[in-house]
C-alpha cells in the first residue's frame, strides 16, 4: 500500500511539472499576431529571429504586419528537456504585410 502511495505521489509530481513546462512553450507569438509584437517578444526569451515576409512590401513596417507562422521553437535535448533558445537556433517568423499602409 505504501509503494503505491508513492508512485502516485510521484506521478502527480511528473504530471505537473510537466504542465508547467507545456506553459513555457505555450508562451510563443501565434498567428495574426502583430509582427512587431512577436518578435520583439522571441528576441526578449533569447531567440535569434529570422523574419520571412510572404505578402506585401520589404519596405513595409514590422508594426503594420500580422504574424502568420512560427516556427523552429520545437525541440528536445537528450535528457528530454525543452532546447534553450541558444540550442534550438533561429526562430523563423513568416509575416504578412498589407499592400497599401496610407
Amino acid at each position: 500500500m505504501q509503494r503505491l502511495a508513492i508512485g502516485t505521489a510521484t506521478f502527480g509530481i511528473l504530471t505537473a511539472a510537466a504542465v508547467g513546462l507545456a506553459g513555457t512553450v505555450g508562451a510563443a507569438p501565434t498567428g495574426g499576431s502583430n509582427a512587431a509584437d512577436a518578435i520583439d517578444q522571441l528576441k526578449a526569451q533569447g531567440d535569434t529571429v529570422q523574419v520571412n515576409v510572404e505578402n506585401g512590401p520589404r519596405s513595409s513596417a514590422l508594426s503594420e504586419c500580422t504574424v502568420t507562422e512560427v516556427s523552429g521553437m520545437s525541440g528536445t535535448n537528450s535528457a528530454g528537456k525543452p532546447l534553450t533558445p541558444a540550442e534550438a537556433g533561429t526562430v523563423y517568423v513568416d509575416v504578412n504585410c498589407p499592400d497599401d499602409v496610407s
